[in-house]
């Protein structure tokens, strides 16, 4: 039971974000107010799991990367990566022309900001070390691009069906969990959430990337 313990948990905290993004709720319960309940009752548990996780197996705020003194590492890779996405997501909605800095409007990046800081503590603080610990039964050589690699893949699957959205997630996240994992600098990993996330909207966002919606959302807008 223990050993599979890791897995079950990845599964029930991925089954329950699943529920949310595709508004599972509004399925059970029609009414707005009764999914609202629901809504609140999944984001509950998810939050006991991994909570729940981190206190008993003691990750505390520097092993989530949220301690300033861990944030001094990594800047010129994560620099690097951010500049050459804002150039490509450039050249990519002057191509589509569907460049709009309007998409990227403050109260969108109000709202946005607390979303991706709960998505990067997700990807990094639970399910980057869970892979990890089941990768502990690989090849040492393997275990650490299989945390990647399954982290990355469960987090492009939380963004279906939003094709273009997936290919840069997909991208992304791979960096995101590899410099995480050398560095601990979790401000660097959110800051290039921040500005990739903003450019996508600006440049993509109104055209290919769905306003950069997921689930239903995106289902929503493809079958329109």
């Amino acid at each position: 039971m223990r050993r599979s313990r890791p897995g079950l948990e990845v599964a029930a905290v991925f089954s329950l974000l699943l529920a949310l993004v595709w508004r599972v709720a509004d399925s059970i319960a029609p009414a707005e107010s009764s999914a609202g309940l629901f809504d609140a009752a999944f984001a509950a548990v998810l939050v006991a799991i991994v909570v729940g996780t981190w206190w008993r197996d003691g990750i505390g705020p520097r092993a989530l990367g949220l301690l300033p003194s861990e944030w001094s590492g990594g800047w010129g890779s994560m620099a690097l990566f951010v500049a050459s996405g804002v150039a490509g997501l450039a050249v990519l909605g002057a191509s589509f022309g569907t460049a709009s800095v309007g998409a990227a409007r403050l109260s969108w990046l109000v709202g946005y900001a607390p979303g991706i800081t709960a998505q990067q503590l997700l990807l990094q603080g639970f399910f980057a070390p869970h892979i990890a610990t089941l990768a502990r039964a690989l090849p040492p050589r393997r275990q650490r691009a299989t945390t990647i690699g399954v982290s990355s893949a469960l987090f492009v699957a939380l963004h279906v069906p939003n094709p273009a959205l997936m290919i840069g997630v997909a991208i992304a996240s791979a960096f995101w969990t590899w410099h995480f994992l050398a560095h601990r600098n979790l401000l660097a990993v959110l800051l290039s959430h921040f500005v990739l996330g903003a450019t996508a909207m600006a440049a993509l966002g109104p055209g290919p990337m769905l306003n950069l919606r997921v689930g239903s959302g995106a289902l929503d807008l493809l079958t329109r």
